[in-house]
């Protein structure tokens, strides 16, 4: 993560589901930062270091980042000022025309700009598995 000029570095292992969303994100020594469970009704975040991670915009960015285009056309509407464009290997999302989200993904690699927020995250993912439950 890369933001107003310090890069951050740490491993979120996560589970998605249809109905659960879950997180943890651990600093590099394996100290947890943060853990975010969303059962589709309520965010649980609890953080394992004294500093404020905003758990409803990570949450808002992975959703935004994986969930299908009929989904984020329904949550995002242009009648409140949203604009969605999806390309193969790209997302961006708008509010009143200004660029909030930018995602490119190639490969291994996504790439998340969030331009309110003034943050770059590149994520590399490992191991990625589909889980039958």
């Amino acid at each position: 993560m890369q933001s107003r000029g310090e890069n951050l570095k740490f491993i979120v292992v996560s589970r998605f589901d249809r109905k659960r969303t879950r997180l943890v994100a651990l600093m590099p020594t394996g100290q947890s930062l943060t853990t975010l469970d969303y059962d589709g009704q309520r965010l649980q975040q609890t953080v394992g270091i004294p500093v404020e991670l905003p758990g409803e915009a990570i949450l808002a960015t992975i959703q935004f980042s994986l969930w299908p285009t009929p989904v984020l056309n329904r949550h995002y509407s242009s009648e409140a000022g949203w604009g969605v464009a999806i390309e193969a290997n790209r997302r961006q999302l708008w509010h009143h025309g200004a660029l909030v989200l930018d995602i490119v993904y190639d490969e291994n690699i996504t790439r998340v700009w969030n331009y309110p927020e003034e943050y770059q995250v590149t994520i590399q993912t490992f191991d990625k598995r589909d889980l039958i439950q």
